[in-house]
């Protein structure tokens, strides 16, 4: 028991500064978002374009098969995308002092933090195990893994779209 301690708090030592600040700031999004809140684009694209960036900058810059993780990148997040958009369909907005509201959910933090988790464990194990940016089975699963948690965004950011544009039209 011992040793599975001191392995998670070598992890947890060994984390860039940045990603808890990353963590922090995905909790408080996300925890806003609990609640009814103006409905923003610009505010909706903030945690899927650090996904994004920090997703390319590794596969561009470490691995070894980059064009073919990121062919298995955009399907999978195609995918993605879809599937949020069906978690999404029952997304409520309103119009209240002529601004749009989105109806409060969990659903955004839950995306984020999954998003997070699965990056930061991605990259746990690529910390331990370097040899993994060379092996193609590899490649391609984090391509797909990764693709498709960010494209869990997307969904939402869809729903939100179309309403301001029902809004804007109104």
């Amino acid at each position: 028991m011992a040793d599975i301690l001191r392995f998670i708090f070598e992890i947890i030592n060994n984390t860039p500064f940045w990603v808890w600040v990353v963590l922090v700031i995905l909790i408080k999004r996300g925890m806003s978002l609990i609640n009814d809140s103006p409905a923003s684009i610009g505010r909706s694209i903030i945690m899927p374009f650090i996904f994004v960036i920090w997703g390319l900058n590794t596969v561009v810059n470490k691995f070894a098969s980059p064009n073919t993780l990121l062919s298995f990148y955009l399907v999978a997040l195609i995918l993605g995308f879809l599937f949020s958009y069906l978690l999404y369909m029952r997304r409520s907005f309103y119009v209240e002092d002529g601004q749009l509201i989105q109806e409060g959910s969990a659903l955004p933090l839950v995306i984020m933090l999954t998003n997070f988790l699965v990056k930061y464990i991605l990259n746990v194990i690529l910390a331990i195990h370097p040899v993994l940016y060379a092996q193609m089975n590899f490649n391609i699963f984090y391509g797909i893994v990764s693709g498709f948690t960010v494209g869990l965004f997307f969904g939402g950011i869809y729903k939100t779209l179309t309403a301001k544009k029902q809004f804007l039209k109104s």
